[in-house]
């Protein structure tokens, strides 16, 4: 996949994340957490707007990175990428795996998707 397509694609995921955790923050905090209620809740809902941000952050600057000319340097950037998102699907599996909380099978299946085609569009760079 060219270097500017997987850029764009890798966008989509924070976009997605950012934009649900901003419209229906409770929703997965009762998903995760089914008992939180008051106080815990509206923690809970905090986190998400914040990650959000954190998220709109990251979808910045894929997005951007997506003019980068070179192929060393386009490879660098694919490989950061697809180690950040290994790194956040291996972090939603193991949270589910040591804390007892359901595995969230969209994100896992989005951050791994987006990791994997990284890795292999870094290969296809010449």
């Amino acid at each position: 996949m060219p270097y500017k397509i997987m850029m764009s694609v890798a966008c989509i995921v924070p976009l997605l994340f950012s934009i649900a955790f901003l419209v229906v923050p409770q929703f997965f905090i009762l998903e995760s957490y089914p008992n939180a209620e008051g106080l815990a809740l509206e923690i809970g809902i905090t986190q998400r707007y914040v990650m959000a941000g954190m998220l709109f952050i990251v979808l910045c600057l894929l997005f951007q990175s997506r003019n980068i000319e070179g192929v060393d340097n386009q490879k660098a950037i694919l490989l950061g990428a697809a180690i950040a998102f290994s790194a956040m699907c291996a972090v939603i599996i193991s949270i589910a795996l040591f804390r007892g909380i359901p595995l969230d099978i969209p994100p896992m299946i989005a951050t791994g998707t987006i990791a994997a085609l990284s890795f292999w569009s870094r290969s296809k760079l010449s």
